[in-house]
């Protein structure tokens, strides 16, 4: 009489187990640490930036071939001063940037579309929460 109830026990273990896995799912696999991101729209985006909290990096990577350059922008958390870095390497081209901030900073990043370095960023997606 013990087996059956010793089997059902193991056996509502293990789903037991197996639904807490798909219900907290799993954390993606970063070997350098957190990489916070943003676009500049929610459907179809163009312009995406990346801010990885180890080594301070912030990358900007046009996502269409669209005759537009893009920008990643960032400032410290809800400041008025916005810093912006261009590129305009073309689709599918990524640039970084080395930045340098003192640890556990809160900043905010965002991508927009930019078409030259002396141009103005403009169609920017929202404001997104990073931490250095």
């Amino acid at each position: 009489m013990r087996t059956p109830y010793l089997r059902l026990t193991t056996v509502l273990g293990t789903a037991a187990a197996s639904a807490s896995v798909l219900v907290l799912g799993t954390a993606p696999a970063q070997a350098d640490g957190n990489v916070f991101v943003a676009y500049n729209a929610l459907t179809s985006p163009s312009a995406k930036t990346e801010f990885a909290q180890d080594g301070e990096i912030l990358t900007a990577l046009d996502m269409k071939s669209d005759s537009h350059g893009v920008a990643a922008q960032w400032r410290y958390n809800s400041s008025s001063a916005t810093h912006s870095y261009y590129n305009g390497g073309g689709y599918a081209v990524a640039k970084n940037w080395n930045l340098s901030f003192a640890e556990g900073t809160t900043l905010q990043i965002r991508a927009c579309l930019q078409d030259t370095s002396s141009g103005a960023p403009y169609s920017c997606g929202g404001w997104e929460y990073a931490e250095a």
